[in-house]
């Protein structure tokens, strides 16, 4: 078995029918690239947005095969100022490939033109996109880092998670032709432990076979929980020893930047620091410390200079490690950052309500943001009867936690599970 190549790359789908998940947003971009063959359409670039690893890039790629179209393809590795994009892809955008057939152009990581480096792009996409006479395909995993213009501009496919149910049968294949004996067991914790990211499932499958001829779940069952051991006894070094060196070497140790790790202690410190008498000393100058840490992250952030990473990390660590006037023994149970799970809530929630407003959009034949800002409201209050609420949920295609966001619930209760169950049945009925 050879590892030369990643998987990932070395399985990636070379048609449309190989796209694992996302059924709908293959379709879409399918329907919108058929219209090419017949003049030029309404929108002439389309935007596939999503998370990191479910098969925007993968599904522009097949497409083109499908299609037998020419790719002209900028990335986040070239250099994309607004001379640069108009060259290639302004070029290639207004002008006919040899044999005249269509060339599609491809800018992925489209919401990460920022910087110097990249400024005006934003400009020279839009301009390219109204007078394109080839189809232009924008990747972003956020939607929102495009500017108004170039979404109006665009027709937005999105992009979901792709289901663990749906992974499991691209991971036994991949198996298969690499010679590895995978048990289910072994499958099903890639597929469940990857958050919709199949791109990392096929990565950790091909790191957990490295150099087996079988693998079972125990081969990887401790890859995830390795990773909290680290952090946990990190933190526990910084926060329990005054020895600012082993302090150091701890957090050199963990797989985490900076800008993560001062999260991690800002969330811990007022726990770890309280004093039974009520003394806020050893907080108040801990923080201290983190005030400036902070400082220097800001100045790598703005001028690009990581090198200052370095003194951040003293700062923060050292200055919370020195910072205590005393011994705080027990033990104390560390946290992750709260503001990660309140940003992960926010665009899960975020995520859910577009979904559904593009859903009811479709069905309504109004825009998103139309659907989100007025429909959302009265297909919320259209649930309150069950029987309108089987028919909504068979005609928008909702999925289970779409219909418990839309009624408003926290939870799938008993009715919800039996409104959705119902709309199943209707589906399978026609």
């Amino acid at each position: 078995m050879t590892l030369a190549i990643e998987w990932a790359e070395k399985y990636r789908p070379q048609t449309l029918k190989d796209i694992v998940g996302n059924r709908r947003a293959v379709q879409d971009l399918r329907t919108w690239a058929e219209k090419w063959l017949s003049g030029i359409p309404e929108r002439r670039a389309v935007i596939l947005h999503g998370p990191a690893g479910v098969g925007k890039t993968s599904t522009a790629h097949a497409l083109a095969r499908d299609q037998g179209w020419e790719v002209i393809e900028l990335n986040a590795s070239d250099q994309r100022t607004a001379g640069v994009i108009e060259r290639v892809a302004g070029s290639a955008a207004s002008m006919n490939t040899f044999f005249g057939g269509k060339r599609l152009i491809i800018l992925d990581e489209a919401d990460n033109l920022h910087g110097t480096a990249d400024r005006g792009g934003m400009r020279a996409i839009a301009g390219i996109i109204k007078n394109t006479f080839q189809p232009i395909v924008l990747i972003a995993n956020d939607v929102y880092g495009l500017t108004p213009t170039i979404r109006n501009l665009c027709l937005e496919i999105k992009f979901g998670s792709v289901q663990s149910r749906s992974m499991i049968p691209a991971l036994k294949k991949i198996c298969e032709n690499e010679g590895v004996l995978c048990s289910l067991d072994a499958i099903q914790q890639l597929a469940e432990g990857a958050g919709g990211d199949l791109r990392s499932a096929i990565n950790d499958l091909q790191a957990a076979a490295s150099g087996r001829e079988t693998l079972n779940v125990e081969d990887i069952s401790t890859s995830g929980r390795d990773v909290k051991e680290n952090i946990f006894k990190a933190m526990q070094k910084i926060f329990k020893s005054t020895d600012c060196k082993k302090a150091l070497e701890a957090a050199r140790g963990l797989d985490e930047s900076p800008e993560d790790l001062v999260h991690w202690i800002d969330e811990n410190l007022p726990v770890q620091y309280a004093s039974k008498d009520g003394s806020l000393e050893d907080i108040r100058t801990g923080f201290g410390y983190l005030s400036k840490a902070d400082l220097y992250l800001g100045r790598v952030k703005k001028r690009q200079n990581y090198s200052m990473w370095r003194y951040a990390s003293m700062l923060m660590v050292c200055g919370t490690a020195i910072s205590k006037t005393k011994p705080y023994p027990g033990f104390i149970k560390y946290q992750p950052p709260s503001l990660w799970r309140r940003m992960g809530q926010i665009r899960s929630k975020r995520d859910l309500r577009d979904n559904i407003a593009s859903k009811i959009g479709e069905h309504s034949f109004e825009s998103i943001r139309y659907s989100r800002n007025n429909l959302l409201e009265l297909y919320s209050r259209m649930l309150k009867d069950e029987k309108t609420a089987i028919e909504i949920t068979a005609k928008l295609g909702l999925e289970l936690e779409e219909l418990v966001y839309l009624s408003g619930s926290t939870k799938a209760s008993k009715k919800l599970q039996k409104i959705y169950d119902q709309a199943q049945e209707l589906l399978l009925k026609g």
